[in-house]
């Protein structure tokens, strides 16, 4: 799929939103999220927040079409990026929390695919061009986790239990996971558009897929401890499926 728009975009995120709310299936969680992301970046770049808000779309419908690509293959079982994988596998599983879930499928689409999109932007000598923007997104993520906290409360009551796991709440864990994902990606952005496209490229962004797989076999399998105060947590999530996604597509920043 070759998105051109925000609003393309958004409309295709929509669309897979409303289809896994009826089918009640969680791949809809990360996908109600995105389309609260990309609903706030377009404001945002209205709003004039953006150094170049034509490149900054260019940049979000490229990125959104390797999600979509993913979720596409994943669905008529082709070929999928082993990260991916973990994380629509994922959503057939009765035990990960719904936070699992939108860590596996920003895991995936941050460590693997920003990278990938960011590079296809620019080649390596205009990469430094594209800096601003790509950090500017860090401000509206960091604003959407505090808004996403409050939806998590709604529907994982017990959530606060992940406070015991490694001395964090689960605000600061997603915050901490998107700095260093981000970080990782723009190192992973600088390789990609340094190789042509080609063998030795295709080879390293294969390399980064399976450093990122592992990534969503932790944040899945957190250890024996952790496992268990989430099984606690994961009892309490009775909220339909569909009313999850729906809540998370809504989120905005305050």
């Amino acid at each position: 799929m070759a998105l051109g728009t925000y609003d393309e975009t958004v409309a295709a995120l929509t669309e897979i939103v409303e289809r896994c709310v009826a089918e009640d299936d969680r791949i809809g969680y990360f996908a109600g999220m995105y389309v609260a992301v990309t609903t706030t970046v377009r404001q945002r770049a209205a709003d004039g927040r953006f150094a170049d808000p034509a490149r900054m779309e260019r940049l979000v419908t490229g990125f959104a079409d390797h999600y979509l690509s993913a979720l596409d293959a994943w669905r008529v079982g082709g070929p999928c990026p082993e990260s991916w994988r973990a994380a629509f596998a994922a959503a057939g599983r009765w035990r990960p929390v719904i936070l699992q879930h939108l860590l596996l499928g920003m895991n995936a689409h941050i460590n693997l695919d920003l990278g990938v999109a960011v590079s296809e932007l620019a080649d390596g000598s205009a990469l430094a061009d594209v800096r601003a923007d790509f950090d500017a997104i860090n401000d509206v993520l960091g604003e959407l986790v505090d808004a996403c906290q409050g939806a998590l409360d709604e529907v994982s009551p017990w959530m606060g239990l992940v406070d015991r796991i490694g001395g964090s709440n689960d605000e600061t864990m997603i915050r901490f996971s998107l700095v260093i994902a981000r970080r990782q990606a723009w190192s992973a952005a600088t390789r990609f558009a340094a190789l042509p496209a080609g063998p030795a490229r295709d080879a390293e962004i294969a390399a980064v897929d399976r450093a990122s797989a592992g990534v969503a076999h932790v944040v899945e399998h957190p250890g024996a401890v952790a496992s268990a105060a989430l099984a606690l947590v994961r009892l309490r999530e009775r909220a339909p499926v569909g009313d999850v996604i729906r809540l998370l597509a809504a989120v905005r920043p305050a």
